[in-house]
């Protein structure tokens, strides 16, 4: 039976970047969940607002099970809603955070409209993956980092400290971007 790696945050946070990295680097597979999604038609319905497609999670909670179990090691699921994944299967998740300037930077280069780039910002403000991953594997399994000012080396690097070692010092919770935005009187500016 194999075990997972959850690789979660909000969209633009590096989440596929990493994934590959760590793929590559540890010689593991990578389930990207919207990729798995698309291909294997695993949705329910097209959101046009948000132009999105909404997965399935009666099919595709249990072949995400299945492609866990048929591999011979560990294996990376990558998503925004990677917290999907059954707990008795994940050995560690980690929530890549970025600061909200940025991230609507990465947002806008990738051509993303404003609405869509609005409510993923509000939910990285707010800390939603963090949040759903801790209710879905408890504190003692979910860890973040801040790749607002790392370099893709750097976030991997962190990462493979994170897996072999988990130290205290990335464990979730300590990233707060809405106490900062309030202290720097920002927050409206993402609230409207």
């Amino acid at each position: 039976m194999g075990r997972a790696i959850i690789i979660s945050g909000s969209p633009g946070t590096g989440k596929s970047t990493l994934s590959s990295k760590l793929a590559n680097d540890l010689k593991m597979e990578v389930i990207n969940l919207s990729k798995l999604v698309e291909v294997e038609e695993l949705f329910s319905e097209i959101d046009t607002d948000r132009d999105t497609k909404v997965a399935d999670l009666d099919r595709l909670i249990p072949r995400i099970v299945e492609l866990i179990d048929r591999s011979e090691g560990v294996v990376i699921v990558e998503g925004h809603y990677a917290d999907i994944v059954p707990s008795n299967l994940v050995d560690v998740a980690i929530v890549l955070r970025t600061h909200p300037k940025i991230l609507v930077k990465r947002m806008e280069s990738k051509g993303w409209g404003e609405k869509k780039i609005s409510e993923n910002v509000q939910a990285e403000i707010l800390g939603s993956c963090t949040f759903n991953a801790l209710e879905a594997y408890g504190k003692d399994t979910v860890y973040e980092i801040d790749t607002t000012n790392l370099s893709e080396d750097e976030t991997a690097s962190i990462a493979r400290e994170i897996i072999q070692e988990k130290p205290e010092e990335y464990k979730a919770g300590r990233i707060n971007w809405l106490s900062l935005l309030e202290a720097d009187k920002e927050l409206d500016k993402y609230f409207s």
